[in-house]
């Protein structure tokens, strides 16, 4: 539709978890297009003030094509995926401030545990004296072009929590939207631009000599070369775990 039209969009509900929203835009990308994806969740982040949870990660995927480049935004609305508080869990190990808060929804903590068992995360932005309401403006935005434009039956602080004695479906809704920038620019101009852009972004001088300027993309690129070269790196606790699952699912 959105090759024939110009653009395509689309949400559903009565779904689950839809893995990686980037995943999704990176499908538009193949063809050439401009590709969105947005995805509501089960509540994991305290809203500015608040101090329970109200809303999901709710995360939004931009992918844009560029001649021999891209750019690809795949970002939560909260200051981090739950998955990283997780992973710290795992560890045993401090997770940075601002990340998450503590049951009272005021103290942002160091400690995964803060998190998981009674707090939640932070939107992104942090908290209100850092323009965590910024990132708490966003995710709703997520909830209402997924949650409440799908016509989903629960939305925000309502919608299932992530856990298998919910006993109920999570009905997590989506959003996807489709560009063609050849309805709107003539020929490669987009294209063309874009990586121009790119070029000169990851061009900007460097506070740390050590460390260029990288562009929404550049990260997971450079670490999907690597795995692809020299296999899948996974912390120790986090491989013992997969092969404890794997024995137990024989």
């Amino acid at each position: 539709k959105a090759k024939g039209t110009g653009i395509g969009f689309v949400v559903c509900h009565k779904s689950n978890h839809f893995g990686i929203a980037g995943f999704w835009a990176e499908l538009a990308l193949s063809e050439g297009l401009i590709g969105f994806a947005f995805t509501n969740t089960s509540p994991f982040m305290v809203p500015t003030r608040a101090f329970e949870r109200a809303g999901g990660t709710n995360p939004i995927a931009c992918y844009c094509p560029a001649q021999g480049d891209s750019f690809q935004l795949d970002m939560a609305t909260t200051t981090v995926p739950v998955g990283k508080v997780e992973v710290c869990h795992r560890k045993g190990q401090q997770m940075p401030l601002g990340w998450g808060v503590d049951k009272t929804g005021m103290q942002s903590t160091t400690h995964p545990s803060d998190v998981l068992e009674g707090g939640g995360l932070t939107p992104l932005g942090g908290l209100e004296e850092t323009a965590g309401y910024k990132g708490f403006g966003l995710n709703m935005m997520v909830e209402i072009l997924c949650g409440v434009l799908s016509g989903c039956e629960k939305v925000g602080p309502e919608v299932p929590p992530w856990r298998t004695d919910r006993g109920v479906a999570v009905d997590y809704g989506h959003c996807f939207i489709c560009v063609d920038p050849k309805m709107l620019l003539p020929g490669s101009q987009f294209e063309t631009s874009l990586a121009a852009y790119l070029s000169r972004m990851r061009g900007l001088q460097a506070g740390d000599a050590s460390r260029p300027v990288l562009v929404p993309g550049d990260p997971e690129k450079a670490e999907e070369k690597a795995a692809r070269a020299q296999g899948v790196r996974l912390n120790l606790q986090v491989a013992l775990g997969l092969r404890s699952l794997a024995r137990e699912l024989g």
